[in-house]
């Protein structure tokens, strides 16, 4: 027996090490900057058919383990809807993909990444399947204030942080056909400091709006909002609505309607908050209505509609204190209050 194992080791252990030298020595010889210039260059040539394109750039581009890749200094630019105002930026400071050997084997790919951005991490997989695609994203506290798509679409300085999931199902890798849901809570949502103004009109003091939950179903390419809302210190805040998916996410339809009241404790909490928002049961309009060309309604909710694509969502009052229709809310296409 000794005998048989000595003639058999020599057969078994000198192709495993051989393989493992060949996986080591290509990891390390692997050109990854080609690579990540093959990356860049793809990306960058398939958002040039969108309305809203994109610009993608990275930094360094090197190995994660085996079967995986790690990038430093990625940064996603998107071109302002205003053409006085820089371009927006979404920088990730390290994000990880590792791609899974074993589903390789029955015709499969299964890949798990990491993203640490904005004082927080986004993680998750992405596999597919034939045609069929399978996408999980995971949020774990990251800083709403610091994800520059966000802060520039309302224009005001934002506090918060993002936890949840997102979860589809995208038949023949199509998003317009996809199914799954969305369960996302920004805790301890603030906006505003008192020093940055809206439109460079109104500084608005700090308002706390407390926890925004946001859950969402999709179903046939539709992703149906059942719940928009938060119920905070300082304002109410209440929406529904839907959205048609598209391959590029920043093509997707947008349909919601949105309402929002202002507490009577800020309203009266300074000098600045009674003039932009008015104090209660004064009969002087508050410069927030003349500002936005909106005014409350009976129930004290100020109302308004965001329509468009993702990458550049209109507002339009559903009060307007003009009779000449419903003018755009936030100005130049950019969505902001």
């Amino acid at each position: 027996m000794k005998e048989r194992l000595k003639r058999l080791l020599p057969k078994v252990v000198f192709p495993i090490f051989y393989v493992f030298c060949l996986v080591v020595f290509s990891v390390m010889t692997f050109p990854y900057d080609r690579l990540k210039e093959r990356i860049v260059t793809q990306f960058n040539q398939q958002q040039q058919r969108s309305s809203a394109p994109q610009e993608l750039s990275i930094d360094e581009l090197d190995s994660w383990w085996i079967t995986g890749v790690r990038a430093k200094g990625v940064r996603l630019t998107t071109p302002s809807p205003e053409p006085d105002k820089p371009p927006i930026r979404l920088e990730i400071d390290e994000a990880k993909a590792r791609i899974s050997i074993l589903p390789l084997l029955v015709g499969k790919r299964a890949v798990s990444y990491n993203l640490s951005l904005a004082d927080g991490t986004v993680s998750g997989s992405y596999e597919e399947s034939g045609k069929d695609r399978a996408v999980e994203v995971v949020f774990d506290g990251v800083d709403v204030g610091r994800v520059g798509p966000v802060t520039a679409q309302l224009g005001v300085p934002l506090d918060g942080k993002i936890h949840g999931s997102i979860k589809l199902q995208l038949p023949e890798g199509k998003a317009s056909k996809g199914t799954g849901a969305i369960n996302l809570d920004i805790r301890d949502m603030a906006v505003g400091d008192g020093k940055a103004k809206i439109k460079n009109m109104l500084a608005l003091p700090k308002l706390q709006l407390g926890t925004i939950a946001l859950v969402a179903e999709a179903k046939d390419g539709t992703l149906k909002v059942s719940k928009l809302g938060a119920s905070g210190k300082d304002v109410d805040l209440n929406g529904e609505g839907r959205i048609q998916m598209k391959e590029l996410a920043t093509e997707a339809l947008l349909e919601m309607s949105i309402k929002f009241k202002i507490g009577d404790a800020y309203r009266k909490k300074n000098e600045q908050t009674k003039m932009i928002f008015g104090e209660p049961g004064s009969k002087i309009p508050p410069l927030f209505d003349s500002v936005s060309q909106m005014k409350p309604g009976l129930d004290g909710y100020y109302a308004f509609n965001l329509r468009g694509t993702l990458g550049n969502p209109k507002t339009s009052s559903q009060n307007p204190t003009s009779s000449f229709g419903a003018p755009r809310f936030g100005g130049g296409g950019s969505g902001g209050l």
